[in-house]
């Protein structure tokens, strides 16, 4: 019994919403509304950017802590890594840090960006991630004993190439599970 009550007083509340008087937003609430949608739909460049570097920094401050690069390290030196470093010609030494330690950071850019975000980046995302690399290559060299090696530069490439596996795969895996 009680749900025929329960059904009629929903269908008075309905229609009571049906006849009420109808009110627009204000023009402060409509340009509050347009103004957040636009932000949302073409986000400022600089500030993507600076969240996407934020990312990938962190990332990269993780990854020193598996891979000491440069003999920077939070953590004891890793023995496996010492033989590879020790068996491997320092050029694909090199090269295979470079792009781990980008790698973790350009993927999780591509999962925390949004697609605002991703496009806003557009085709100038290259330069970012040369800029970046280089970047990122000084930065470890100042901080580092390695300062003059110069097959350490190489580093820079497997940055670059890490930054673009790892964004461009896992937008193309958003793009395909979307």
């Amino acid at each position: 019994m009680k749900q025929p009550e329960n059904e009629h007083k929903i269908f008075q509340e309905f229609a009571d919403f049906l006849e009420t008087e109808q009110k627009a937003p204000g023009k402060h609430l409509d340009a509050a509304v347009l103004g957040r949608v636009s932000n949302d739909l073409s986000p400022v460049l600089w500030k993507v950017y600076a969240k996407f570097t934020l990312i990938e920094a962190t990332a990269g401050l993780l990854t020193l802590t598996i891979c000491p690069q440069f003999g920077l390290g939070f953590g004891p030196h890793n023995q496996f890594l010492h033989t590879l470093h020790s068996s491997t010609s320092p050029v694909v030494f090199y090269l295979l840090c470079g792009l781990f330690f980008v790698i973790f950071g350009a993927a999780l850019g591509g999962l925390i960006l949004n697609r605002a975000e991703i496009s806003a980046i557009g085709s100038s995302k290259y330069l970012y991630f040369a800029i970046y690399s280089v970047l990122a290559y000084l930065i470890i060299v100042a901080l580092g004993p390695e300062a003059f090696v110069v097959s350490s530069l190489v580093w820079i490439l497997g940055a670059l190439l890490g930054s673009i596996l790892g964004f461009e795969a896992v937008i193309r895996l958003r793009h395909a599970t979307a």
